[in-house]
């Protein structure tokens, strides 16, 4: 009988993780999938300290390994790019993880950029969602470093979706399909010269409105949770179905 594709999520810290549960339902084959967390339940999430777990996420690799996976999807943006001064230095973090557990390895922020890459763009709207100022700018150094032209950044309080204090822990685990709605149509509307609207924060679930969203918007909507599952698509020849929105027609080369 042939092996099913397994796949090990890394999941943040201290975050219940919807994707080893969701991606098996958004490809034809049957899979399994394997969880290691980062077991760092106090976790403060400044990028110093997300840039500082790398043996920490080798050793969950070199867990899933044994556990008998094929390849291993680290969720959550910054944990590639934080304080990362280059692409070449974020893709070393993937490397090294891949290497260290001898598995294949595919990182959230690094699919978003081979992501868009694949889909020949190079004008981009960033919406950070629940991001703080810091992750915001950031991400986007990052994102131009990979040179994309970001015509627009902004955070739900920079659209006026939220209180312009809020912090991420308000909002970023406890994000709603309405508001992820409203956010991903205000940065569409804000930046018409944009070739495609990329979501980060993978407490922005965006499965559910992912078709609605592209229709609406006319363009693809790269977002952070769904861009893991093309990637591990990608990487494991699988077939997404049509719920993935344009995403599922990238796959097959």
């Amino acid at each position: 009988m042939k092996k099913k594709p397994t796949i090990g999520f890394v999941s943040a810290p201290a975050w219940f993780d919807p994707g080893p549960s969701e991606f098996p339902t958004v490809v034809e084959e049957d899979v399994q999938t394997q969880q290691a967390p980062l077991l760092l339940p106090e976790f403060d999430y400044s990028l110093t300290s997300i840039a500082a777990v790398q043996d920490e996420l080798k050793l969950c690799a070199r867990s899933l390994k044994a556990m008998g996976c094929d390849l291993v999807a680290q969720v959550g943006s910054p944990f590639a790019w934080a304080c990362a001064g280059s692409e070449p230095e974020a893709r070393s973090r993937c490397d090294s993880i891949a290497a260290s557990g001898h598995i294949a390895t595919v990182m959230t922020s690094l699919a978003i950029v081979d992501g868009l890459r694949s889909l020949g763009v190079k004008k981009v709207a960033v919406n950070c969602t629940y991001y703080e100022s810091d992750w915001r700018d950031a991400f986007a150094s990052f994102l131009r470093m990979c040179g994309f032209d970001t015509r627009h950044v902004s955070t739900l309080s920079d659209q006026g979706l939220t209180e312009s204090g809020a912090k991420m822990e308000d909002y970023g685990w406890s994000m709603t399909s309405e508001l992820a709605s409203r956010s991903i149509l205000a940065v569409a509307k804000a930046s018409p010269g944009a070739e495609a609207i990329i979501v980060t924060g993978a407490g922005t679930r965006t499965l559910d409105i992912l078709t609605a969203m592209e229709l609406q918007t006319k363009r693809p909507i790269i977002a952070a949770d769904t861009i893991l599952y093309w990637a591990i698509a990608r990487e494991l020849n699988l077939t997404l179905k049509p719920v993935m929105g344009s995403l599922a027609k990238l796959v097959k080369f």
